[in-house]
């Protein structure tokens, strides 16, 4: 599979831009249950924007999402010395730094912005990491996605109890975690947290932790930056997810601020909102 993904990480990414760009221009798009399923996001988590502006940013971000698909095959493909060569800027690089160097253990929570497996890579190039991870249907591609994943050291459990128990005792014991929270989580395992206004079912995986040890974390997305450039944002956690009242609506709040550097990076093809608490389905007409 990995030789397949390497012939395909060849094609330079303004050919595969500009390949895109040219099939969107005959709308066919707009059928695509992807689009849709961005555009219903985009509406309820933008309600200042007007139809013409929302439309615009779906396509965006649908066209935004399959280059991070090309991303993704690339960190698959090729080391990250390669793959990462477009990241051209990390802000707050030496704050994850520091907390690395500490050795007391922290927590890198992550968004779906663009590709999170270059992402991860580049986290790897710094330090071993424990990470969660949700098993993909197809069982060849699931070993494979789980083996890029572990690289030579790293440790990667499934999102399910025993997952949780394990990556709370690597970070207990001091080590690096990276934890994605901004998917639906299984029942039983999340709260209802507003997103974007919106009541949306949210993992306490992360916010717990922290809130419980004390230890540091900090919020990290991959940004585009024009010219196929790429930057990597790391934020530090707000001082209310260590207050008791604060800090499950505290994680979802700096999610929103992650997203909104740049929108259209964002998986909004993703069922964010499903689950509601009514249990009226949003994307029923879908």
């Amino acid at each position: 599979m990995k030789p397949i993904f390497y012939i395909v990480s060849l094609i330079p990414i303004f050919i595969v831009r500009a390949v895109l760009s040219t099939i969107f221009k005959t709308g066919l798009y707009k059928l695509s249950k992807a689009y849709k399923i961005t555009l219903k996001n985009l509406k309820m988590s933008y309600k200042n924007l007007n139809q013409t502006q929302l439309e615009k940013l779906a396509l965006e971000s649908f066209i935004e999402t399959l280059l991070s698909s090309y991303e993704t095959i690339q960190s698959w493909s090729r080391p990250i010395h390669i793959s990462g060569k477009k990241i051209f800027r990390v802000e707050n690089n030496f704050l994850l730094n520091k907390y690395i160097n500490d050795r007391n253990g922290v927590a890198v929570i992550a968004i779906h912005n663009r590709s999170v497996d270059m992402l991860l890579k580049w986290i790897n190039t710094k330090s071993e990491t424990t990470t969660l991870y949700k098993k993909v249907k197809i069982e060849m591609l699931n070993r494979f996605v789980k083996k890029q994943r572990e690289g030579k050291t790293n440790k990667v459990y499934e999102t399910n109890m025993s997952g949780v128990r394990k990556i709370f005792q690597a970070f207990k014991a001091g080590k690096t975690i990276c934890i994605a929270a901004d998917q639906v989580p299984q029942r039983g395992m999340g709260e209802y947290v507003k997103l974007f206004n919106n009541d949306a079912y949210t993992t306490t995986l992360a916010s717990s932790m922290l809130y419980k040890t004390k230890k540091p974390g900090v919020f990290i997305c991959l940004n585009s930056f024009g010219n196929n450039k790429l930057g990597i944002t790391i934020k530090p956690t707000k001082e209310s997810i260590y207050k008791d009242s604060e800090y499950k609506l505290s994680l979802n709040k700096s999610i929103e601020e992650l997203i909104n550097i740049n929108p259209i990076d964002y998986s909004w093809e993703y069922k964010r909102y499903r689950r509601p608490p009514s249990g009226e389905d949003p994307y029923s007409d879908i």
